[in-house]
């Protein structure tokens, strides 16, 4: 995703090696810097954090081609930003393990990285949509790659994905859909809150299971109808329609995490409703195209393997 994003690599990084690991990096006698370094390190990746921030705010609020004409010299300030507080932070002295603001640091990196990870989910959700048929923000992704700051394969999207919107017709179509997700992720969202051990998981395996038939003809009908953009006149009802399921979705996430947390998950006993669960996620992803990556993005899997971790140190 990122070429040249230094901060989301070894300047915030040193921190969790260990000696043997930071000396594949850099030479064993580099020096390390003065507290006043750590302090200006700290300071600049904490601005690195809020521009990152505020240029995946700016994406997210991106809906019709007029506000991607706003938003693309902002869009690429901010990219300019960010390159250049990266280079400072290649520029400075590395970070001991033991400096006093490498906790705080390892913080700031984790946040940056999922920031990142969020922007990406943005950029690549423009691409797909063509950028709604705006030359300047184009321009200025395809300026951003040039950077560093996405993959050259992102950018591919732009010339893949038809630059037309959705019609009128589809666009009533894929409202409707939308729409109707509403009460199958209630349901979701409601066996996931009774499961509580192994006796509550086993008593709803068969109801998602059941539920994946009520998901399955909500899926779109090919892939590019669920990521090409509505038109002006039915953007305002496709938010509305997506207003009530994203806090579904996002329960719907937290239940997930807590539930990879119970005690014995990993166990067999746990296998028919983690299969059933594996289904149903699986169809979350194709019916909620235009949701799914932005709630159950890296933070999601972040939380979701630390669970898993805490359940099997706990276990053993």
């Amino acid at each position: 995703m990122k070429n040249w994003l230094y901060i989301a690599g070894l300047s915030l990084v040193l921190g969790n090696m260990s000696p043997v690991q930071a000396q594949e990096v850099i030479e064993l006698d580099a020096p390390y810097p003065a507290a006043g370094d750590a302090d200006e390190a700290q300071a600049l990746g904490q601005e690195f954090l809020k521009t990152a921030t505020e240029m995946w705010f700016l994406l997210s609020g991106i809906s019709n081609r007029e506000d991607a004409d706003e938003a693309a010299p902002r869009f690429l300030e901010k990219v300019r930003i960010t390159f250049e507080l990266d280079n400072k932070l290649s520029s400075m002295p590395l970070i001991s393990p033991e400096a006093a603001c490498a906790g705080m640091m390892d913080g700031v990196q984790m946040r940056i990285l999922e920031t990142l990870d969020d922007l990406h989910a943005e950029f690549l959700s423009l691409c797909r949509a063509n950028c709604y048929g705006s030359a300047l923000l184009s321009r200025a992704f395809e300026e951003a790659v040039s950077m560093g700051m996405f993959a050259e394969t992102d950018v591919e999207l732009l010339q893949d994905q038809p630059a037309v919107p959705l019609t009128e017709e589809e666009s009533d179509a894929e409202i409707r859909r939308i729409e109707n997700l509403l009460e199958p992720d209630r349901e979701v969202l409601r066996l996931l809150e009774s499961v509580q051990d192994v006796r509550t998981a086993s008593e709803a395996a068969p109801a998602l299971l059941l539920l994946t038939r009520r998901f399955e003809p909500l899926v779109p009908p090919g892939e590019e109808m669920g990521r090409r953009a509505f038109t002006p006149a039915t953007a305002m009802r496709a938010r509305e329609a997506m207003t009530p399921i994203e806090p579904i979705l996002w329960g719907i996430r937290s239940e997930i995490v807590r539930i990879a947390a119970l005690p014995g998950y990993e166990a067999e006993t746990y296998d028919e409703f983690s299969d059933a669960l594996d289904a149903v996620f699986e169809l979350l992803g194709s019916t909620h195209c235009h949701l799914f990556e932005s709630v159950f993005d890296a933070s999601f899997r972040s939380d979701l393997e630390s669970a898993l971790q805490e359940n099997s140190i706990s276990t053993n």
